[in-house]
Formats: structure tokens, sequence, C-alpha cells
């Protein structure tokens, strides 16, 4: 019996479709994320810093509800996971990448068009959308910036901090913090990435950076 206690909690990560809860870790970056087929949570700290910030994305789609929410345990820094959208599945790779010095989240649906979400902070504070595609958060103890990137389509936001994905493929979400923007900053990271790997085009694109970044299987 002593075997099906040991490995109990993986089974019910795998095949649950409630709350799933793993922690990765960088160098400089610690990200617990909180899962289940409709929201992805994402409570993010600076190595030495109390402060954190909180990112949340909202699953969506017009034709039919998230469920069957799957996630396997965390590998190679990644968790990857899937949900059900009617026929269609989404399956979301989440990735703290030290190499890359921030926190990524992969998108792809089996289907054309089916990938849908709302991308957020939750914070006391308010955020800031910028260049269209980017939000914005300064915070007391902690700065973040996150960039939403479809790889076709394009983004909506409702100017109070919201940005929206409606109808896409594959998307890319950049997440990034500092405790200290003067010697760590991070309004760089996607200029920084594009540089290193696509550096024929600006802005770069989403694609080859994941592809260069993403985890071996």
């Amino acid at each position: 019996m002593a075997w099906i206690a040991r490995y109990l909690p993986a089974v019910f990560l795998l095949v649950s479709g409630m709350l799933a809860a793993e922690t990765l870790v960088t160098p400089r970056l610690t990200c617990e994320i909180a899962q289940t087929a409709e929201v992805a949570t994402l409570t993010a700290r600076a190595t030495g810093s109390a402060g954190q910030v909180v990112f949340r994305i909202e699953w969506t789609g017009s034709q039919a509800k998230a469920e069957d929410f799957r996630s396997k345990p965390s590998e190679n820094g990644a968790i990857t996971s899937t949900h059900r959208l009617g026929k269609t599945t989404i399956t979301r790779t989440i990735l703290a990448s030290g190499a890359a010095d921030c926190i990524m989240i992969h998108v792809i649906a089996d289907q054309p068009g089916a990938v849908s979400l709302n991308a957020h902070f939750v914070s006391k504070h308010p955020a800031q959308i910028l260049n269209r595609r980017e939000i914005l958060l300064s915070g007391e103890k902690i700065h973040a910036h996150a960039w939403i990137l479809p790889f076709e389509s394009d983004v909506h936001d409702d100017g109070k901090g919201t940005i929206s994905l409606n109808g896409e493929g594959e998307a890319l979400i950049i997440l990034n913090l500092t405790a200290d923007p003067q010697t760590i900053p991070i309004s760089d990271t996607l200029k920084r990435l594009g540089k290193k790997y696509d550096p024929a085009h600006n802005p770069p694109g989403p694609h080859l950076i994941w592809e260069a970044v993403k985890p071996q299987r």
C-alpha cells in the first residue's frame, strides 16, 4: 500500500479536473503555478525579494466551456497540461527558463483559431498597457512585465490592464519580473530574446523564440 500513497498525488494531477499546483525555479525566479481547466494563476517572486506578482490567464472559448483539464508533473523546468473545448484540445506549456531569464507560457490548439484567453495581473496597483501587447505592473516591492504574442492574429485590451486574444491557433506569453529594475531591467526582455533568436526581424517572431527555448522531449 505504500507505493499507492507515494504515487497518488501524481496520478491525481494527471486525471483530475480540480486545481493542480507546482513550483518552477530558475536561479533568479520562483514561480508557483495553480491551474484548472478555466484558469492558470502564476505567483512569481524574484530571488531575495519579499514581493511577489500574481499573473492570471483565463482560458475562454465562444463555442464550448473549457473542461477535462489534465496536467503532467513538471519536467525539464516546464509544466505541460491540456484542456478541451468541445472536440478541440488546447495544450499549454509553462516554462521557467534560466537561459532566457523569464517565464514563458506557450499555448497551441489542434484546431485553427481555437485559442482564446484573457491575461492580466491581480494587484491593488493599476497595470498599464504598452504598445498594445504589453502589460506593465509597477508595485512597491516588485516590477513585472508581460507580453501577449499571438503567432498570427491580434490582441485587444479593455483599457484597464487586461489583454484579450480571440481566435488564434498558437500564442506565446512572456512574463518577467524584478525587485530592482535599475540593476536588473526587464523592459527589454522581448528585444533581448529577439536579438538572440530572431535578429532579422523587429519585432521578433514569437515562434522562433519558442522553438529556440522550448524544453526538449
